[in-house]
């Protein structure tokens, strides 16, 4: 247990490093992190907190696909990693200026990405409460049969819409990250079910 909750906060906390270092990269955000940028943008609030509001859309989307109880619970990672984000943004990295040369830029959107995909695929095994958007893309897998990657990129899809049109920082990196999060998350997802499977039987063995 202590294991999977140790697992679970990591890849959080990962994931949220590799969210601030996107967008401090200013090459375009990911597709809902370019929302909660806009929103932040007009209207006040922190990133983090807008990630935290905003993704209760995809609770009530989860809700409506799986035709299950409204997961409340689902609020507690997303809570957690947008605490983590302002940390990241406001704290560690504020006033760090990723943005003064295109080989930085492109560094930081490029381990950024890689974090974040390796953050979210690694707690996603964990068995706790996944964010309402990684819920969602199950849920789309599971109803339509699509790959995670298949189901994420039309999630991606969908926010890099809506933040253009709120104005967030779409740019190339924003289509990068809708076309290729997802098989980062998946190729991680699956390394993790492999190790914890191993893990989980050396834990039972006499």
């Amino acid at each position: 247990m202590a294991g999977r909750i140790t697992i679970y906060l990591a890849g959080l906390f990962v994931a949220a490093l590799g969210i601030a270092l996107v967008i401090l990269s200013a090459v375009g955000a990911g597709p809902w992190d370019a929302v909660a940028v806009g929103l932040n943008l007009h209207l006040g609030l922190t990133v983090g907190l807008w990630s935290i509001l905003s993704q209760l859309l995809f609770t009530l989307l989860t809700f409506l696909i799986e035709k299950t109880r409204f997961r409340f619970e689902s609020m507690v990672p997303i809570i957690i990693r947008g605490a983590f984000l302002d940390f990241w943004l406001y704290g560690v990295l504020r006033g760090a200026d990723l943005a003064s040369s295109p080989l930085l830029q492109w560094t930081s959107f490029a381990a950024g990405l890689l974090l974040i995909g390796a953050g979210l695929g690694a707690y996603m095994e964990a068995g706790f409460p996944k964010t309402p958007i990684d819920g969602l893309m199950v849920a789309l897998s599971g109803r339509t049969g699509w790959s995670l990657s298949s189901a994420r990129m039309l999630i991606e899809g969908s926010g890099a819409a809506t933040a253009f049109l709120l104005g967030g920082p779409v740019a190339l990196g924003t289509l990068i990250t809708a076309l290729f999060l997802g098989k980062i998350i998946q190729t991680v997802n699956a390394k993790m079910k492999t190790i914890l499977q191993v893990q989980q039987y050396h834990e039972l063995r006499p």
